[in-house]
């Protein structure tokens, strides 16, 4: 609701002109320069977004590039890790009837779709 506060006030001031023969042509511009400020905010947002996902890629890689082999292969593991600690717990669980909560489920699943679900699509661009 407050994402419209920038059209209203345009909208009011041409209400506010309706007795006036005719409708002001600043009255229309401001209003249609409003709507489409308004319908613009989320592409120019994804834009904003994707840059910083861009920005974000190049500095893993030129980190990942550095020479120190120890801090590399430390990094390297660390998602392989979690997943395997993750699933382990998992297993554990269902085999001692441990009873798990919705957000261990969430956990899981998160895990399990960013394994087999996201990253096959990042792949491909």
């Amino acid at each position: 609701m407050m994402a419209l506060l920038p059209l209203i006030g345009p909208l009011l001031s041409l209400f506010r002109r309706r007795g006036v023969e005719g409708v002001a042509q600043d009255a229309t511009e401001q209003v249609v320069s409003a709507l489409e400020a308004f319908l613009h905010k989320d592409e120019e947002a994804a834009k904003l977004t994707a840059d910083y996902m861009d920005q974000a890629r190049k500095h893993d890689i030129a980190t990942f590039d550095a020479q120190d082999r120890f801090a590399n292969r430390m990094r390297a593991c660390v998602r392989p890790a979690c997943t395997f600690v993750a699933l382990c717990w998992y297993v554990y669980a269902r085999a001692n009837g441990i009873e798990l909560q919705p957000e261990d489920y969430a956990i899981i699943g998160g895990i399990l779709a960013f394994w087999f679900g996201f990253r096959p699509f990042e792949k491909r661009r």
